[in-house]
């Protein structure tokens, strides 16, 4: 036997042995009230709308590659634009023009208050510490027969390491780019490129 809610009546009458007025459940509708109507209506929106959020949106598939225009927004490729970009993967080490080489002369040992080696004629350079965040130690010219030597006011400290920089070139004819890059050149942060470092015994 079954009985349903006040609200509902099922109108296909059936017999299934049992005595009519014994089992008033017997003979029930289906009825919905205009309550439980809206009430549904709102279930199902709610779901809808549930469903809707869930989905995942998919991106298209780019079969070529993003060209710049003015429409797009973005750079055009020009061959001035080319030839600045920095580094450039298609150079071969031959097309890399090497700056000059610049060598401290070794051993440099704790105490020492000279500090010598041999780098291109007419060159400003200056001594730094690289082990406290390149303090300048010194500056110099390279002479004319490409040999520098610092004379320092302090001893140089055993486990330190020194290097030499490009000094002011103000004035000198000398420009900065011709002192970017060479196979011997380190670089360092927040001190810049050194033409040679050393150790101090």
């Amino acid at each position: 036997m079954f009985c349903f809610h006040k609200d509902f009546t099922l109108f296909a009458a059936y017999n299934i042995g049992y005595n009519h007025s014994s089992n008033p459940c017997l003979e029930i509708g289906c009825r919905m009230s205009k309550k439980n109507i809206s009430a549904l209506l709102v279930v199902v929106i709610t779901i809808l709308l549930m469903m809707g959020c869930n989905s995942v949106a998919t991106e298209p598939e780019i079969d070529e590659p993003i060209v710049g225009s003015l429409e797009n927004g973005y750079p055009i490729a020009t061959p001035e634009s080319i030839e600045l970009s920095y580094p450039v993967g298609s150079m071969g080490e031959d097309d890399v023009l090497n700056g000059p080489e610049f060598e401290i002369i070794r051993p440099v040992s704790h105490g020492d208050l000279i500090v010598s080696g041999t780098g291109p004629t007419g060159v400003p350079i200056k001594l730094v510490n690289v082990s406290e965040a390149g303090t300048i130690l010194g500056e110099t010219v390279i002479d004319e027969g490409g040999e520098f030597l610092f004379s320092l006011e302090n001893p140089l400290v055993s486990g330190h390491s020194i290097g030499i920089q490009l000094g002011d070139i103000t004035g000198t004819g000398f420009n900065e780019s011709d002192f970017i890059y060479s196979d011997t050149y380190y670089e360092r942060p927040l001190i810049g490129i050194l033409f040679d470092i050393v150790n101090v015994q």
